[in-house]
């Protein structure tokens, strides 16, 4: 468990898993207009929990809530990623308030300030890397706000909604942290 002054950041139980579905059937929470949802990325990621609690050392799917108790109101996770060095990968993170009612509170930004503290206090890593499409300035101004860069943009990687989109890639260096 990881904790905050607004959120707690902890792993996924049981319980957890009606919220999800019905996040994840609702078109403007788990996914958000800026993801693409497939029907079988929910089973999918049901298949991984019973097999790992998707939590491991490569990848981890943590559950926001706000501090002192209450209901989940989203979700961080982080994947280590071989895009430069295969054998020293770098973390990548992602945030989402599937709540509506809970977002514009400040609720991603401490969970994804917390995020990036773990992933710099577990992984010998330099850098923590973010991609948001390049539409989605509510995540471009967040992951500013924490300090992170922006690095290029990737032309047409991103296939949502029928067409191909361009993300931009972010990120920050530990000494920039202060981690």
């Amino acid at each position: 468990m990881i904790k905050g002054e607004r959120v707690t950041l902890r792993r996924l139980r049981d319980d957890d898993w009606p919220r999800l579905e019905a996040w994840a059937e609702d078109p403007e929470a788990l996914w958000g207009p800026f993801q693409r949802f497939q029907l079988e990325t929910a089973r999918a990621l049901k298949d991984a929990y019973d097999k790992t609690g998707l939590f491991t050392r490569e990848s981890g799917l943590l559950m926001v809530e706000p501090a002192g108790g209450g209901e989940p109101v989203g979700v961080v996770r982080y994947t280590l990623h071989p895009l430069i060095d295969p054998d020293m990968p770098t973390p990548e993170i992602g945030f989402v308030i599937a709540d509506r009612s809970a977002r514009g509170k400040g609720y991603a930004k401490e969970a994804a300030s917390l995020l990036v503290g773990y992933v710099f206090s577990r992984f010998p890593t330099h850098r923590v890397s973010a991609f948001t499409d390049i539409e989605n300035t509510p995540a471009q101004h967040l992951l500013e706000s924490l300090g992170f860069q922006r690095e290029g943009v990737l032309r047409r990687s991103m296939f949502r909604g029928g067409t191909w989109s361009d993300a931009v890639i972010y990120g920050i260096l530990r000494s920039e942290r202060g981690a």
